[in-house]
């Protein structure tokens, strides 16, 4: 899978205390449009198979659908955006979406209940938009993913959480390491859970829904926190995301993301995972340090049924 993808909004409707982008923090909007409009031109013919739009929250964008148009314009033939849903509510907006080309919908699903989501997201009555929203993507006919962000908050619900999804028609569930960094630096020590209870919460699940009629995957966990799920990891290597965050350009996302944000503590030295992981978030380490990491004998052969392979 070969995607641009651009950041285009530091603003949000939403206040996520784990934000990657730091988007509650944000008074006003870093993101040139020119820089979009010319990485977009730049990159047309260079066999990108989709653009991806997220920010912040794209859908409120005041120019998000001149960007669309350019997108249409230039000939990419798919179109992704990473979005909360709120609104989507409207049925028309999201008709709008699907008439200017996306074809995907990410939709950030962070609690099976109004309770968690909305608490997480600090916006009350933001799961309820959310619902809406996924529900009406599917109407116009627009494929929905789903992100969520593991916490210390949803962790005790994930399996309903996956359920829900399902439920609604959702094509693949994404399940994501919070990683430390914008608004998710302060929420470390709060909202993070520690590897016990990553391993706790979230393989039993994984024992579950891998067996659903639904993709499963995984980003951002070490590999020994998520054995023998590893095969589930997006980071495998099979996909090229070429990224333009506030103006400047990251020729491979999963690189970037690999060399500046994780690195490799003494267990992971006699991990036999270690070639095939990506690595400990840097402020993970740094406060918590590296007990329960690492894998001393070689996994055993895949545990994943048939089908439950890493895509994007």
């Amino acid at each position: 899978m070969k995607q641009l993808s651009l950041h285009i909004t530091d603003l949000c409707n939403e206040k996520c205390g784990f934000c990657v982008v730091g988007s509650p923090l944000a008074k006003s909007d870093s993101v040139v449009y020119s820089d979009l409009v010319r990485f977009l031109v730049q990159n047309a013919d260079e066999g990108f198979e989709s653009v991806n739009l997220h920010g912040g929250e794209p859908t409120i964008h005041p120019r998000l659908f001149e960007l669309l148009n350019l997108i249409k314009m230039l000939e990419y033939p798919q179109t992704h955006i990473q979005t909360n849903a709120r609104r989507l509510k409207n049925l028309e907006f999201t008709e709008k979406l699907a008439a200017h080309g996306v074809t995907l919908c990410i939709v950030s699903m962070h609690g099976a209940t109004a309770s968690i989501q909305d608490c997480l997201t600090q916006t009350p009555g933001g799961f309820k938009e959310t619902i809406e929203g996924i529900r009406n993507a599917r109407k116009a006919g627009m494929a929905v993913s789903t992100n969520t962000v593991l916490t210390r908050m949803n962790m005790g619900q994930l399996e309903n959480l996956c359920r829900l999804c399902l439920d609604m028609g959702v094509e693949r569930i994404n399940i994501s390491n919070l990683h430390p960094v914008g608004s998710g630096y302060y929420a470390l020590d709060m909202q993070a859970p520690t590897v016990a209870e990553t391993k706790q919460y979230l393989l039993p699940v994984l024992d579950l829904v891998t067996k659903y009629p639904v993709k499963i995957t995984l980003e951002g966990f070490p590999l020994c926190l998520v054995h023998p799920y590893e095969q589930l990891a997006i980071e495998d290597g099979t996909r090229f995301i070429r990224m333009m965050y506030r103006g400047g350009v990251s020729d491979s996302y999963d690189d970037y993301m690999a060399e500046v944000h994780r690195e490799y503590g003494p267990p992971c030295e006699g991990c036999a995972l270690r070639p095939a992981c990506t690595g400990v978030y840097h402020e993970y380490a740094e406060r918590r340090g590296w007990d329960g990491f690492g894998l001393e004998t070689a996994p055993a052969g895949p545990a994943v049924p048939a089908g439950q392979t890493a895509a994007v």
